[in-house]
């Protein structure tokens, strides 16, 4: 009876906390937002690291079927302590191969605190977006949801 009982709660446990497979996912595409005036195209240089004090990473995923979609690149830029944009603050870095990724940079500084980010991928349309927070945090998530590109 003790082994009965011992092997029916390592099923309970083991089920309980099981983790959602890709198949049972459903990934809506990132809501897009503008670039707004203080975007300049071409003068990120590659680092994950821009600051200190925030940290956000996620995962880049097809809207498709949710699969990660690796070596997407992530464009960001921000304003930063001083409430001002700063070339220091842009910075583009690569999605690993499960899709992660990870940035570190200070907050942003803004009435509405917000990070801006350009998304793309080999077969995804672009996305332009921004992480908007409701409240001043060190850590966030944020998953870049990426819809399929147009064909003709």
């Amino acid at each position: 009876m003790r082994i009965f009982c011992k092997l029916l709660f390592l099923f309970v446990v083991s089920t309980s906390y099981s983790s959602n497979t890709l198949a049972e996912m459903t990934c809506s595409a990132t809501p897009e937002h503008s670039t707004g005036t203080h975007y300049i195209p071409n003068v990120a240089r590659m680092s994950n690291a821009i600051g200190k004090g925030l940290v956000i990473h996620g995962h880049v995923r097809s809207a498709v079927d949710c699969k990660p979609i690796a070596d997407a690149v992530i464009e960001f830029w921000q304003a930063g302590d001083k409430g001002t944009y700063e070339m220091h603050l842009r910075a583009f870095t690569l999605s690993m191969p499960d899709g992660s990724y990870r940035i570190e940079t200070e907050w942003p500084n803004m009435p509405i605190p917000h990070i801006h980010f350009i998304v793309s991928a080999e077969n995804h349309a672009k996305l332009v977006t921004q992480w908007i927070p409701g409240k001043r945090t060190e850590e966030a998530t944020f998953d870049l949801i990426l819809k399929p590109a147009l064909s003709f």
